[in-house]
């Protein structure tokens, strides 16, 4: 890492001791200090020592990689740092349930695409994978909309969001629904109400202006017409009422 000065000071950080299923005093990591040049790279070892009865089920924490800001004249001073979560796994009965807790979205809009946006939340031991074959669906009008890949880690809740091109006009009604243990399941809907305002007043718009059109027309051809007939009634006036040969 370029710190500006060629070479900066590394020191790994892990997650808080206290956080839910935390096992960040588990691990040692070897050197927990070091200088890496500009473009260079630098092995670190972690060292993982299992308590003797520790819960079953998942245990996480996140390896940090922090760079102390330099010295400056600044008040203002920005430590940067790279990150990469680990998962531990501990053998014993295995739950990776999840539910889901809501699904959000406008209820009424001018046309798409809608954004639909749900929370899951992890209530079994382990971690949630939602990917490939186990995405994540909304159904929404008879069809399948798959959310992003993510994973929910253990005890935690995430917020992920699908999008859905609806029809012109339509009552777009969306479940999201994850099955749960013993054939149980969570469910949440949405309903939006599609309704193109902004094309339904331009239409009104021209088709005023459409009527106005044709009813000017229709005057000024009336007008016309009566003009030709008070020619017409002038010319038969004119003379000794005698009929032109």
């Amino acid at each position: 890492m370029d710190g500006g000065s060629g070479r900066r000071g590394i020191s790994p950080s892990r997650a808080r001791p206290k956080a839910p299923y935390s096992a960040s005093n588990w691990v040692t990591v070897t050197p927990d200090r070091f200088r890496l040049a500009a473009g260079g790279t630098r092995q670190v070892s972690v060292r993982i020592n299992v308590p003797s009865d520790p819960e079953p089920g998942d245990h996480q924490l996140a390896l940090v990689f922090l760079v102390p800001a330099g010295t400056g004249a600044g008040n203002i001073r920005i430590n940067r740092g790279i990150g990469a979560p680990v998962y531990i796994a501990v053998p014993g009965p295995i739950d990776d349930s999840a539910e889901v807790m809501g699904l959000r979205a406008p209820s009424f809009a001018l046309g798409g695409p809608l954004t639909f946006t749900t929370t899951v939340r992890d209530t079994g031991t382990v971690h949630r994978d939602f990917r490939g074959d186990d995405h994540l669906r909304l159904r929404v009008n008879g069809e399948s909309v798959s959310f992003p890949d993510f994973t929910v880690s253990r005890g935690s809740t995430r917020e992920i969001a699908a999008t859905f091109d609806p029809p012109l006009m339509c009552l777009c009604s969306a479940t999201v629904a994850l099955p749960g243990p013993g054939g149980t399941s969570t469910a949440a809907t949405a309903t939006v109400l599609v309704f193109p305002l902004h094309w339904v007043g331009a239409a009104i718009l021209v088709a005023g202006a459409l009527i106005l059109l044709v009813a000017f027309a229709r005057r000024r051809y009336r007008a016309q017409v009566a003009a030709a007939a008070r020619a017409m009634s002038g010319i038969d006036g004119d003379g000794d009422g005698r009929q032109p040969l």
